[in-house]
Order: structure tokens, then C-alpha cells, then sequence
């Protein structure tokens, strides 16, 4: 890094790293389970680039934090996957989920890309975020598919909307259908968007629906890394299709650095060379830069693009809660 690159980039990285610890330190003086500090910090950008404040002297850092600060982000995540927990969570379980995933990135593929003509990227980041984990699956996967600003923050902050509307209509199911704690668990485990979520829509009906959830939730967590290598061979390049060299190299080709970097880490958490507590003291870093790069990336969406795509964004979304919820339901009775 030489005198330029700090003279450049500087300013822009120390704005979005002081309004990340403003929003860090809010949400560790008060408790809410309703909104999460990487919609905060979306939000927080987003209304800042479209209220006409100046910023212009930050750009050059604010893409370099909305890029490269994300990518080292979504390696660090590799450290805290303990992949020997998809077995341990049951196989019955896990193949609820595998159907769950997959069926709900046909659903946004086909209903999102193909018939209501959105983006293809945006359409994956939106199956991506409601079939994984919410924010951090979309916030891991978009530079993968290199998806732009407008299309994160469309997928993030209409997802987030309707998954927060799930805590409050989620139980109302288990009166509706006679679900038992374990059944609704599984159902909210599945349907629901964000992780902090999942824990709400489950806890208001009892601790038992709570840990279940929690466990699906989790498994489907688990499933991100697989997932992320899926979508990089599936969004390559033409010049990477093209590519002739063996099959090692063409590995390293299309798999990015952090890429790489993740899968090491989530092998190193696996084989516990890396304990447990010092993969949850990486991943606390890794959502701090989260944040940090999810301001940097609200700096540069337009308001009025995410308008444009808002209605067939929610028709997708709605979409993939009900077939989450009818799969859960219908499955729930066989575990």
C-alpha cells in the first residue's frame, strides 16, 4: 500500500468505521430482536447518500470498504462454521432443509428472474438471504456473484421488512393448525429470515420451540459454505468458462481469495485447531466489518432503483415464506 492509496481511501474507511461503532455501541446498550445492526448500518448509509448530505471526499474509501472490507468480512466467517454439526442436527432434519433451500432458490429463480423479470443476481441474493440466514448470507454471497449496491440493499431491506412482520404472524399458526412446540420450531426454524428473528418468532410460544428452531436455524447456517461455492460456478465468467487449465487451477480460477480463505477457516474451526471461542471472537469481528461495509455499500444505492424493483422483491419473498411454511408444517410430523 503506498502514500496514495491512504491519501485516497483513507477518509471514506474512518467515516464508515465511526459510524459503525456509533451503531455497534447503540445496539450494546439496548436489546431489540426486531432489527439488526447490518440493516442499521444499510439504513444508516442509504438515507445518508439519498438526503443530499455531501460525501463526495469519502467515494474512493466507501467503495473500497463496500468491496474489499466485505470480502476479508466473509472470510473471517469461515472461522466460526463447525461443520461436523450438519451431522450431529439429525439427517431427517437436514434433509428438510436441503428441500427447503433448494426449493426456495427455484422459487426466486423462477418466479423473481424468469417471470417477474428480475435481475438474476438480485433474484439469488433474495433466495440466498430467505433460504440461509438472512443479511449475512446475503452480505457473504454478493461478492461472490459480484451483485451492485441496488440489488443488496433491495434483497436486505425488503427481506428484513417482511421477516420482522413474521414474529408477530409466525404464532398464530399454532393455534391455526394445532402445531405442538417441536412442530412449530421446525416451521419457524425454516420460514423465518434473520437468525435474531428466528429466536423471537420461536420464544413467544415456548423454549422448547426456541432450541428447535434455533437448531434448524443454525443447520441452515452451516449450509452457506457449501451454497457459496454452487453460485461461484454457477455466476463464472464467459473468459472462465473458457479457460482450459486442469482442474486445480481452474478451481483456484473461479473460487476468489476469500473464498478460499473461508472454506481454510471453516476446515481449520472443523478439525477445532481453531477453538470454539476463538471462532465466536473472529466472527464478532467479521459482523463489526459487516456493518462497516454495509454503510459503505448504503452510500451508494439509490433509493429510487430499489422503489423500481420493491413490489416483485416482496412477491418473491412472500413466496418462499409460504412454501417455508408449508414445508415445515407438512414435514414437522415426521420427525
Amino acid at each position: 500500500m503506498n502514500k496514495d492509496f491512504f491519501i485516497t481511501n483513507l477518509p471514506g474507511i474512518f467515516f464508515c468505521t465511526i459510524l459503525a461503532i456509533i451503531i455497534q455501541f447503540i445496539f450494546n446498550q439496548i436489546e431489540t430482536k426486531i432489527i439488526d445492526t447490518l440493516l442499521t448500518g444499510l439504513i444508516v448509509g442509504i438515507v445518508i447518500k439519498n438526503t443530499g448530505i455531501p460525501i463526495l471526499k469519502f467515494e474512493k474509501g466507501v467503495k473500497f470498504s463496500g468491496k474489499h472490507i466485505l470480502e476479508f468480512a466473509v472470510m473471517l466467517m469461515g472461522a466460526s462454521i463447525f461443520l461436523p454439526d450438519l451431522f450431529e442436527n439429525g439427517l431427517k432434519i437436514l434433509l428438510i432443509i436441503l428441500i427447503g433451500i433448494t426449493g426456495s432458490m427455484g422459487i426466486s429463480y423462477i418466479v423473481g428472474h424468469k417471470i417477474l423479470s428480475l435481475d438474476k443476481k438480485l433474484a439469488t441474493l433474495v433466495g440466498v438471504g430467505n433460504s440461509i440466514c438472512g443479511n449475512s448470507a446475503v452480505a457473504v454471497v454478493a461478492p461472490v456473484i459480484k451483485a451492485n449496491s441496488t440489488q443488496i440493499g433491495a434483497a436486505i431491506g425488503i427481506s428484513a421488512i417482511l421477516g420482522a412482520t413474521q414474529i408477530i404472524l409466525l404464532p398464530l399458526l399454532v393455534p391455526a393448525f394445532g402445531l405442538e412446540d417441536f412442530q412449530y420450531g421446525i416451521v419457524a426454524g425454516l420460514s423465518v429470515y434473520a437468525v435474531a428473528q428466528v429466536v423471537a418468532a420461536s420464544s413467544i410460544v415456548s423454549s422448547l420451540s426456541a432450541d428447535v428452531a434455533t437448531l434448524v436455524k443454525l443447520t441452515r447456517v452451516i449450509l452457506l459454505a457449501p451454497l457459496v461455492l454452487v453460485l461461484r460456478i454457477l455466476f463464472k465468467t464467459e473468459q472462465e468458462e473458457k479457460s482450459d487449465s486442469n482442474l486445480i487451477s481452474n478451481v483456484l480460477k473461479f473460487l476468489p481469495w476469500f473464498v478460499i480463505g473461508f472454506i481454510l477457516l471453516a476446515l481449520l474451526r472443523s478439525t477445532e485447531i481453531i477453538d470454539q471461542g476463538i471462532g465466536l471472537d473472529i466472527r464478532s469481528i467479521a459482523k463489526f466489518l459487516f456493518v462497516l461495509s454495509m454503510i459503505a455499500i448504503g452510500l451508494t444505492v439509490d433509493i429510487k432503483e430499489i422503489v423500481k424493483v420493491g413490489p416483485k422483491v416482496a412477491i418473491t419473498i412472500i413466496l418462499i415464506i409460504i412454501f417455508m411454511v408449508v414445508l415445515g408444517i407438512s414435514s414437522s410430523n415426521f420427525i
